[in-house]
């Protein structure tokens, strides 16, 4: 629903979002000051009806990620590492070098989306252990567990013993095993649901990857291709250059897939539960039964965050995607490096105690 608003009220909420978000994330988007008019959207981390109409509300918001590796033949010889590490997985190394993270993610993505109710249990454990900005939980809409903008770095115990705290009264079960039952509440929710399925397809709308799509880009902006005219003029016609002989119809088509594909890679899950009471019928929600609990609670899922990403950010995309493969392959180049030193150290030690025995 779309309401009036005045100038003062947005730049009230735009302090608010500056003081919510970490230093690297404060020019990320601003508020449009001269909007007359903003959407007012549903609270996902509640049920409709009100915080206490039903008893308590626990709802917990995931960033998913790309749950798959491309196989785009557009992909370069030298970017195959594409196809056997995640892009969360290779990003995470970009934002540690970058220190816009202090420890490396212990979430895979490929895990929560593999349909193994056991693997995505082991996703769900993960992004409690480590949530960054890819998992937080609500308790009647207010935040208690995850940050604000960047996340936090890692569940300690102080954190974790305050979580413990608050699950008791919505997981009865013995101190120090209610925030395992909630990560298997949540596990069971995405297991049972299957919801990440259908995410899953439109991820995969993106079947030529940036290195194909940006070479599109470019013939439905009519402009030269930059990407071309980096490459070196005496090599052979690169894999790509096939795509600018397309008609503009599919051009259109690969880039509006592309655009699509990233919103479903971007967007979170909100998933909320409820206690079901005693003797409760005819919800209108799905249940999930809590088998360590003996409980059943009603839950709901919604996917938010689903602005479609404009055009002119293709270009933004492609230049990350550079970054990215750079900064992980040099990652793995000086393992490789440190692997062969330590492999000429220890036949060094290895010769020098045969002359010794000589």
């Amino acid at each position: 629903m779309r309401v009036p608003v005045k100038r003062d009220f947005l730049e009230c909420v735009e302090k608010n979002v500056i003081k919510q978000r970490p230093a690297w994330r404060v020019d990320v988007s601003v508020v449009d000051l001269e909007r007359d008019s903003v959407i007012i959207m549903s609270d996902h981390s509640l049920f409709p009806g009100g915080v206490l109409k039903d008893g308590p509300c626990i709802s917990v918001e995931i960033k998913p990620k790309c749950g798959f590796l491309p196989s785009s033949k557009f992909i370069a010889e030298r970017n195959f590492v594409k196809r056997s590490a995640t892009r969360f997985q290779m990003h995470q190394v970009l934002k540690l070098r970058e220190q816009e993270i202090s420890e490396l993610s212990e979430y895979d993505p490929l895990d929560l989306f593999s349909g193994s109710k056991e693997r995505i249990h082991k996703a769900i454990k993960d992004l409690y252990t480590t949530p960054q900005n890819n998992f937080r939980v609500f308790l009647n809409g207010s935040l208690i567990l995850g940050g604000l903008g960047g996340g936090i770095k890692r569940t300690d115990a102080v954190a974790g013993k305050a979580f413990e705290d608050v699950l008791e009264g919505i997981i009865p079960a013995e101190n120090g095993l209610r925030t395992t039952s909630f990560i298997q509440l949540v596990a069971e929710a995405v297991y049972c649901s299957r919801v990440l399925d259908g995410l899953l397809e439109v991820q995969k709308l993106d079947n030529f990857d940036i290195e194909g799509a940006i070479h599109a880009y470019y013939n439905v902006v009519c402009q030269p291709c930059a990407v071309c005219q980096q490459l070196d003029e005496a090599r052979p016609p690169h894999r790509c250059s096939s795509l600018h002989s397309i008609h503009i119809v599919e051009s259109l088509k690969i880039v509006r897939d592309y655009l699509i594909a990233a919103t479903a890679k971007d967007c979170s899950l909100m998933i909320s539960f409820r206690p079901m009471k005693d003797g409760a019928i005819g919800s209108p929600y799905n249940h999930v039964y809590l088998q360590s609990t003996n409980q059943s609670f009603n839950y709901k899922v919604n996917f938010i965050d689903l602005d479609l990403k404009p055009l002119k950010k293709m270009v933004d995309y492609y230049e990350l995607d550079k970054k990215i493969l750079n900064c992980f392959i040099q990652m793995l180049e000086m393992e490789h490096n440190d692997g062969n030193a330590k492999t000429i150290d220890a036949i060094d030690t290895i010769n020098i105690k045969t002359i010794k025995d000589c």
